[in-house]
């Protein structure tokens, strides 16, 4: 990877920081701000893997070009091979969207969930067994499914509540409470002990903000969380489109403190700890 990136100008820029690849096991990730520049990239990077004997799988390999305006092609021969221009992509269990946003992830998280629900529901859900034990077995098997990587999402006040809609009805079926009974949510979580689902989305991200503010200063997840936002950041005039750190805003503003701030109480575990708790019951 090092030699492709001598070889070719690869990179991104977010802030003052640029960025050439993302690198996980075999899946590589080249950032380039031009087309042109990836496919040749894509090139030099099939030329210096074939002396190791490795191979660029073309058929899984994906182009995608983040925000607007949009790529009106929907495919690119590199190498005598077609690689595909696509708005989506799943990457590591999650959708990558164009648009950077989470929508479509957690539209896409909160149907496999149900599928996996569905699929309990004769022998697990409509059983005999203990309400305790059922509540346990969904805490264990679909919450996991359905919140996996969570804590990366961008979650507006809809999205919050379609999960909640989704959680609430999943524990009403496992009580066999009948829609005609018009049982209350808090009636729901008061019977179950379960919390809101966007209260736990909530506690995961700042967490993973927690780990991200105490990692070591040269790696690439802190670095870039460090230039989404540096510390002569003002808001922009208008309504700005929401983001991961703008998420972190919001979690903590009723504490009265704003995103640098805990930057700085993450670097202390337990006094994150504390903050995460109460941004929770908030």
């Amino acid at each position: 990877m090092s030699r492709t990136v001598e070889q070719i100008p690869l990179g991104v820029s977010i802030g003052e920081e640029s960025f050439s690849d993302l690198d996980y096991a075999e899946d590589v990730t080249l950032l380039l701000e031009m087309l042109e520049a990836l496919m040749v990239g894509l090139l030099v990077f099939q030329d210096e893997a074939a002396p190791f004997s490795l191979q660029v799988k073309w058929t899984k390999t994906k182009i995608q070009h983040v925000g607007e305006p949009r790529l009106t092609q929907s495919m690119v021969q590199v190498a005598a091979e077609n690689v595909d221009l696509v708005d989506e992509f799943i990457y590591l269990g999650s959708l990558i969207s164009h648009d950077g946003g989470s929508e479509a992830e957690i539209l896409r998280r909160i149907r496999i969930a149900r599928e996996c629900f569905s699929l309990l529901e004769k022998n697990i859900w409509r059983s005999h067994i203990l309400t305790y034990t059922k509540v346990h077995l969904y805490r264990t098997y679909i919450l996991p499914v359905l919140l996996y990587s969570c804590e990366t999402w961008t979650v507006s006040e809809t999205l919050a509540k379609r999960l909640d809609a989704f959680d609430t009805w999943c524990l009403q079926k496992i009580l066999r409470i009948p829609y005609t009974r018009h049982t209350t949510n808090d009636t729901v979580r008061n019977i179950t002990g379960c919390l809101l689902v966007s209260e736990k989305v909530r506690s995961f991200r700042l967490r993973f903000f927690g780990h991200l503010a105490r990692s070591a200063p040269e790696n690439y997840h802190r670095v870039i969380a460090a230039a989404l936002r540096p510390p002569d950041w003002r808001r922009p005039p208008g309504h700005p489109r929401s983001n991961w750190l703008r998420m972190i805003d919001e979690d903590v503003r009723p504490q009265n403190f704003e995103v640098h701030t805990a930057w700085r109480k993450a670097k202390e575990r337990d006094t994150w700890h504390q903050v995460v708790s109460t941004a929770t019951l908030c």
